[in-house]
């Protein structure tokens, strides 16, 4: 009988120590489930400036054939922006 208390006392403890770890692995679990949500918007956000660019890129390339020759510098600039900005957006969405 005297060997029994220890033994309760050392589960009793491992217990414990299971709860606690459980405890701070689900708080982990939902950060992490957070995180990825956070994530997912971003993406969504991203991916819908991606579309908007691209179709802004179109729009430009339509207009150069109207643009006058003194134009075409500007233009040419601008969609480089929008290209860095696509490229911006796409090393986003790949991290």
């Amino acid at each position: 009988m005297s060997e029994l208390a220890p033994r309760l006392r050392t589960v009793h403890h491992k217990v414990s120590n299971l709860l606690a770890h459980g405890e701070h692995w689900k708080a982990e679990r939902n950060r992490l489930e957070e995180a990825l949500r956070d994530a997912k918007r971003n993406s969504s956000v991203l991916q819908a400036r991606i579309v908007e660019l691209e179709r802004e890129v179109e729009v430009l390339r339509a207009e150069r054939p109207a643009i006058a020759a003194g134009d075409r510098p500007v233009t040419k600039e601008r969609i480089d922006e929008l290209v860095n900005e696509i490229d911006r957006c796409l090393a986003l969405l790949t991290n």
